[in-house]
């Protein structure tokens, strides 16, 4: 039989610990600033249609935090080879014309050269689909501080479920309780329901994630993507949860064929 006894502290008995004072920022003045800075234990969830960029907005958010902290940064890329990942950061971090890196390989030799002489603390898997495996590197591997996942929908989990939203619930909390026990931030990128292509107004919301489990809940930062195809150089940047700061939009000036999100 378990007894469970639950415990009380006097409020000038509790210590705040060094998580609390240091914060991380995106490299965005303006989305900084709406957020009020990343913690350990943070959950970011970034989510938008088809084509609006969240890959790319993730990997340019990446390499700001790997220029400005240069911290561990495990990068689960789970749709594509993590030769095309690296690919993408060498273009972003020596802003070159990813169709260049693409086509030439003298070009692409060069871009990825300078990017490795940055000695930045980047690793890239595209063979981690399992949460379980997820949970062994960490525990091999204590020192990684940011965790990003593209996309969530594409990890696995070994155990078996009767539901979708079982299986992806499961996965969730494993990560919460990751984030908790490794003083890491975890950025997640997500599909929205297909419900935002039926709707007038295509700009997506926070129900557009309640396919995807306790997504919305899990999660202490959500961003929303949105980009007119009439406008298709800024980027609206919703910040449509925040459990510790504001909510509100920003703007960003998306550059193609460079592959980069700068201030707008």
């Amino acid at each position: 039989m378990f007894v469970i006894v639950a415990t009380i502290n006097k409020i000038d008995e509790i210590k705040i610990n060094d998580k609390f004072s240091k914060s991380y920022d995106l490299g965005y003045k303006n989305l900084d600033a709406l957020i009020g800075g990343l913690k350990d234990g943070n959950i970011i969830t970034v989510g938008s249609r088809p084509g609006m960029g969240k890959t790319t907005f993730l990997n340019n958010i990446v390499i700001n935090l790997l220029k400005k902290y240069n911290l561990p940064i495990l990068y689960l890329s789970l749709e594509t080879s993590k030769e095309i990942a690296a690919l993408k950061f060498a273009g972003i971090c020596t802003e070159q014309d990813l169709v260049k890196i693409w086509n030439n390989k003298d070009y692409s030799e060069i871009s990825m050269n300078e990017f490795i002489s940055k000695k930045y603390n980047l690793y890239i898997s595209d063979d981690c689909f399992n949460i379980l495996e997820l949970e062994q590197l960490l525990e091999e591997n204590r020192d990684i501080k940011f965790i990003v996942i593209d996309y969530i929908q594409l990890m696995k989990n070994e155990k078996p479920f009767t539901s979708v939203t079982d299986l992806s619930n499961d996965i969730l909390d494993r990560l919460r309780y990751l984030t908790t026990k490794y003083k890491t931030i975890i950025f997640i990128s997500s599909q929205l329901s297909r419900n935002v292509e039926y709707r007038e107004n295509k700009r997506p919301l926070l129900v557009d994630l309640k396919n995807t489990g306790n997504l919305e809940c899990n999660s202490d930062v959500v961003i929303l993507l949105y980009r007119d195809y009439d406008n298709k150089n800024i980027t609206e940047i919703s910040v449509s949860k925040n459990r510790f700061c504001s909510v509100g939009i920003t703007y960003l000036e998306y550059d193609k064929e460079k592959s980069t999100f700068i201030e707008y």
